[in-house]
């Protein structure tokens, strides 16, 4: 057989797979075309340490092990300043580093199993177990008084910490503990059962396992004659040998216990078998999501392995390389937007086309297809977006992002009225725990307008305008009121006007605002009329707007009490 393997984009989970192939073997070691890849079997060699190394690399800052070695810096800065700098809240960080941090790991049954494969002359579990907080500060004590003696104490627990630092970061250290930690923080989100994910197989070299299940079995097949075979990889249609052997079965939410459940296939006899090359590559497929915490993302924009490529990559970047897994509301979604956003800005020559967004979350597959029109609505509202990163607000004890909130209804093509409606609703109650403003409300009025069109380029002049128009007009209609009780209390009556679509009723509370103030009735207001969206955008604009604080031209937003 040719020493070239080849491989072929098709379903979602195949192309995840491929790609999370060329993730780990990188990309000068595969040819690429627009439909898939080329790749020597020489490529198979060493390659479970490749597909550690790559979830080690990729996921090392979100680690246990970080967790634990990531400590060094502190104890390195304290002893080049000779404890100048250390203070009770130092003490009581040490202290919990070492009651929650390291104490915790060590005893771990992970990190218990890969011990015996870490070949230094030390009691790793010996150290975990007399490695003590220090506890020479009483209650009644000051933290000044005591400290001479506390920074003696300190400086033996650092010398014990050193050590143990020391081995987890050893060559077989991190090859060992760090794989354990990506087993069951990353890889398990993908498949599970088998290998070194068998039970059965949780004290053995990791490394070995992935090697005996899925490379060495490839490699055989690679090597025999299969001219006689009678049967098809339900993926690839390559001939395999038996439809028992190698099923589905393995991938997490996807396929399903063959030998338990074969009701499940026609006339029970499963015929979901898959080839040797084939199961190798799904065991790829965490390393073609992206993860972060419990969520994960795979955009499967499968026009070519280019795109499929870039877009992936880029979420990729925004979440690991630039380090920003850490930010206040990161989700899944807002880092496929700014890849979108980072597309047009770097002025990728690409067609805007329906996209298959599949998302992992709550421990199952979460699946959405992005048409051109949500894409267009998406990438021309990167401002208003960006405004609503860090805004929240809560309800019956839960903390709620309205980042993701907008973001689930784009995806959803749900426009965001409701959503709308709740926080003006909640901004009329005055209550502390809202963390957003009246102008973060247009920002979403704006949004839904551009999904209600299609896209900013189907508005009219009028409808791009409108709300701009309806905001200033609510300022004027604020100032005139000059009665912040009033003017609550007619936000109320709009607001059950608004939920009831109930145009009249709306229109009459208007003319009667006005008449008090003896003012004419803006002219925007007619557009009311026009159809229920257009009724809602006006609406929710302008009691947003009374609800806030007032602009003005010269000194920008006067304070409120927001």
């Amino acid at each position: 057989m040719s020493d070239q393997i080849n491989v072929y984009l098709n379903e979602w989970n195949k192309n995840a797979a491929i790609l999370g192939f060329i993730n780990i073997v990188g990309d000068k070691n595969v040819k690429q075309n627009k439909d898939g890849i080329i790749f020597s079997e020489s490529m198979l060699d060493n390659f479970s340490t490749k597909y550690f190394d790559y979830f080690i690399n990729i996921y090392e800052k979100s680690l246990s092990y970080y967790k634990i070695v990531s400590y060094r810096k502190q104890i390195e800065y304290f002893e080049q300043t000779n404890f100048e700098n250390f203070t009770e809240d130092s003490l009581n960080h040490l202290n919990s580093y070492i009651r929650d941090t390291v104490k915790y790991y060590l005893k771990s049954s992970s990190y218990k199993a890969a011990y015996p494969f870490i070949k230094l002359n030390y009691d790793i579990e010996r150290a975990g177990k007399e490695l003590t907080v220090v506890s020479i500060l009483k209650t009644k004590d000051k933290f000044a008084d005591k400290k001479n003696e506390v920074i003696t104490e300190v400086k033996d627990r650092f010398q014990k910490l050193t050590k143990i630092i020391d081995y987890i970061t050893s060559d077989d250290g991190r090859k060992y503990l760090a794989a354990k930690n990506v087993i069951y923080t990353v890889i398990n989100k993908g498949w599970d059962g088998v290998a070194f994910l068998n039970t059965g197989n949780s004290k053995k070299d990791s490394y070995i396992e992935f090697e005996k299940y899925f490379v060495q079995p490839l490699k055989e097949y690679l090597g025999v004659d299969k001219s006689k075979y009678k049967f098809s990889c339900c993926s690839c249609q390559q001939p395999i040998k038996s439809l028992k052997n190698d099923t589905l079965s393995f991938l997490q939410k996807t396929g399903y216990d063959v030998a338990r459940k074969n009701a499940h296939a026609w006339e029970f006899q499963n015929d979901l078998a898959i080839c040797p090359l084939c199961k190798l590559l799904y065991a790829c497929l965490p390393a073609g999501m992206t993860y972060v915490g419990n969520q994960g993302i795979f955009v499967n924009a499968n026009s070519s392995l280019d795109v499929l490529k870039r877009t992936n990559n880029l979420i990729k970047q925004e979440v690991h390389v630039l380090n920003k897994e850490t930010s206040l509301n990161l989700n899944t979604y807002g880092a496929l937007i700014r890849s979108l956003n980072e597309k047009e800005e770097r002025g990728y020559e690409y067609e805007l086309e329906d996209v298959q967004v599949i998302r992992y979350q709550n421990e199952t597959y979460r699946f959405n297809i992005l048409s051109k029109n949500i894409i267009s609505v998406i990438v021309n509202s990167k401002r208003e977006l960006e405004l609503l990163r860090r805004t929240t607000f809560s309800s019956n004890k839960e903390r709620f992002y309205i980042y993701q909130l907008v973001l689930e209804r784009l995806f959803n093509s749900q426009n965001l009225f409701s959503l709308i409606h709740q926080l003006i609703v909640l901004k009329v109650t005055n209550r502390s725990d809202l963390y957003y403003q009246s102008i973060h409300i247009r920002n979403l009025i704006k949004i839904n307008q551009k999904f209600l069109e299609g896209g900013i380029n189907a508005m009219t002049e009028l409808d791009k305008n409108i709300v701009n128009r309806v905001w200033y007009v609510s300022q004027l209609f604020k100032k005139g009121y000059n009665n912040p009780r009033k003017v609550a209390g007619i936000s109320h009556k709009l607001l059950n006007a608004l939920r009831a679509n109930d145009r009249d009723t709306f229109m009459d509370i208007i003319l009667n605002c006005y008449a008090y103030m003896n003012q004419a009735v803006p002219i925007e207001f007619k557009y009311i009329f026009r159809d229920r969206e257009t009724f809602k955008t006006i609406g929710y604009s302008f009691v947003s707007g009374i609800i806030g604080p007032v602009e003005t031209k010269n000194s920008g937003v006067e304070n409120d009490g927001e």
